[in-house]
């Protein structure tokens, strides 16, 4: 039963086993490792951006914390001082304006610092000039305190030192009576972005509505495209912890980016660091592009590995196979000689050269016996065939020849060595039904009565007949039957026409005449073998195929009709007897 897999040949198939069993393996290990160390390494790279966003955040969050609990000491201080009037009688008190001096001094971040009632008045202590920008950013978040419970912040850029700061604002009391104020400078904000903005590393200070306020590594069409990111938008909506990958489009192309955003938790601000992915997972890259690198040469070395055993494991099949091909074509002579891996391919050559040897001694037996069996069959016909021509002397071997001009004719008609055989056996047993006509007609000396002349044509009739019970002549009965039949359809027994008469029966018809008009016959003497030529030739397309007729004038041309050399008359009118053949 055939199969899928039967349609190739053995080589290909060890070829695919062995590849796959090696580069399945190793594809899978690949893929997998490729896959482990890549999560690991995007991981690192997200790790990284997720400390640094956390320690700027951090440290920010610290540093605005600390500036917030000085100020809170100090007010503490100026709440336990006694003041008939409260606060407000000490804004013009010496000691208030040593304290704040003193204040300044300790705390060197701070560069300006005040003290307002509820309407906004009071004193202010600087210890260098502020910008204008920091002084409305003191007055915004004046006014901002009284409509939130806890401290308020605001980031300035530049506050006057050129270093970006932050406005811190709180109530003293509860009622929010007296408020202080300070511009403390950020100086940990400057270094420690400018120290993580590395490279293709950008890092931004967001507010809580997500507006950048300060940014390291970056431009201003940069900032404007953070602003719009996916995750500052998150960040909005839900001030948490995140890490994205996100789009950003900067100058007119988009560039894929990945980020992380922590949030600082005092003021609600928010710093992000991020950097391009490309950039990112680039160890990642090379990672999947070095392991599909060495995986490709490792199948390249697999595949070559595989075609060299699959042509080891297969050429001595291959082989026996192409042996085992040309015995069944009859050639059993042939042996192999197996050489390649195992003993058990040695052993199968080595047996199957002993059963090409038996098989060979078997076959030509059964050859032997068979050409002595057809020896024995052909000369029994050729006795039989002799004893019927021996009934009338003038006819002794007429079935022969025209046998052998029979075959002659099939060569010159291109048929094959076994048509040809055919052809000659049923030519030989052509007139065997005249085994069935009486001896007086036969041997008759004289032209034939009608009578017996329709008793003569009885022949083929009574050929077929006989030879109809032995199998193995049924297909010459066609040269025994219908020999007499015409191309025009006159001849007889059955009167066929054209190429109704099968071609064996219209070779033997032409081989037939032949002989008869260039034998002698008890009624008249052999005719010359030009005389007989040119009557065929004559009767071409009316008694006989042209075909054929044209086939043997080609072999009677080329010498290969044998004639008898036997006395001839000069030509005349034929008797029908010998226009019909013999």
């Amino acid at each position: 039963m055939k199969t899928f897999l039967t349609r190739f040949p053995l080589r290909h198939l060890v070829f695919l086993i062995i590849f796959l069993t090696g580069i399945i393996p190793l594809a899978v290990s690949s893929i997998l490792l490729v896959r482990q160390n890549r999560d690991i390494l995007e991981t690192q790279e997200k790790s990284y951006l997720t400390r640094s966003a956390q320690f700027l955040s951090v440290e920010l969050s610290a540093s605005l914390v600390n500036a917030r609990d000085q100020l809170r000491q100090l007010g503490e201080t100026m709440k336990s001082l006694p003041a008939e009037g409260g606060i407000e009688e000490q804004f013009d008190s010496p000691w208030l304006q040593q304290r704040a001096a003193s204040f300044l001094k300790a705390h060197p971040d701070f560069l300006v610092m005040r003290v307002l009632n509820r309407s906004g008045s009071g004193p202010q202590f600087a210890a260098a000039p502020v910008s204008a920008e920091a002084l409305a950013a003191l007055r915004s978040v004046f006014e901002d305190l009284f409509e939130s419970d806890r401290p308020v912040y605001q980031f300035v850029s530049d506050a006057g030192s050129g270093r970006p700061a932050a406005v811190v604002a709180l109530a003293l009391d509860s009622s929010r009576e007296y408020v202080l104020e300070g511009v403390v400078e950020v100086r940990s904000l400057a270094s420690f972005f400018l120290e993580e903005a590395q490279g293709d590393v950008g890092v931004f200070l967001i507010d809580r509505d997500g507006q950048v306020l300060w940014s390291e590594g970056s431009t201003e069409e940069a900032d404007r495209a953070v602003e719009g990111a996916d995750l500052v938008r998150d960040f909005v909506n839900l001030p948490l912890n995140m890490t994205r990958e996100y789009l950003l489009e900067i100058g007119g192309e988009e560039q894929e980016m990945l980020g992380r955003i922590s949030p600082v938790a005092e003021p609600g601000w928010g710093v992000v660091v991020q950097k391009p992915a490309a950039t990112a997972f680039n160890a990642a890259r090379q990672m999947v592009f070095q392991t599909a690198l060495s995986t490709a040469v490792l199948a390249v070395l697999a595949s070559l590995l595989a075609v060299w055993v699959s042509r080891a494991i297969s050429r001595p099949i291959q082989e026996l196979t192409e042996t085992s091909h040309e015995i069944a074509a009859g050639n059993f002579g042939k042996r192999v000689e197996v050489t390649g891996v195992g003993s058990e391919l040695q052993q199968l050559g080595s047996d199957f050269n002993r059963m090409s040897q038996h098989v060979q001694g078997y076959v030509e037996r059964l050859q032997k016996a068979a050409q002595a069996n057809r020896d024995l069959f052909i000369g029994s016909m050729r006795a039989f065939v002799a004893a019927i021509d021996a009934k009338d002397p003038y006819t002794r071997g007429h079935s022969e020849r025209v046998a052998a001009h029979s075959r002659t004719i099939a060569k010159h008609l291109g048929l094959d060595s076994d048509m040809q055989h055919r052809v000659w056996v049923g030519a030989l047993l052509h007139d065997v039904g005249k085994i069935g006509i009486e001896d007086r007609i036969l041997k008759k000396g004289g032209v034939l009565t009608d009578d017996e002349y329709e008793q003569m044509k009885q022949h083929p009739v009574i050929g077929a007949e006989i030879m109809s019970r032995i199998k193995q002549l049924s297909e010459m009965i066609p040269a025994i039957r219908w020999h007499h039949e015409a191309w025009n359809g006159a001849g007889y027994p059955d009167g066929l026409l054209a190429d109704k008469i099968p071609l064996m029966a219209r070779i033997v018809a032409v081989a037939d005449t032949f002989d008869a008009i260039t034998t002698n016959r008890p009624y008249q003497r052999a005719y010359e073998n030009e005389f007989a030529l040119k009557r065929i030739t004559e009767l071409a397309g009316q008694r006989f195929d042209a075909k054929v007729v044209s086939a043997f004038l080609q072999a009677f041309e080329a010498g290969e009709v044998k004639v008898r050399r036997v006395a001839t008359r000069a030509p005349e009118a034929l008797p029908e007897a010998l226009v019909v053949g013999g």
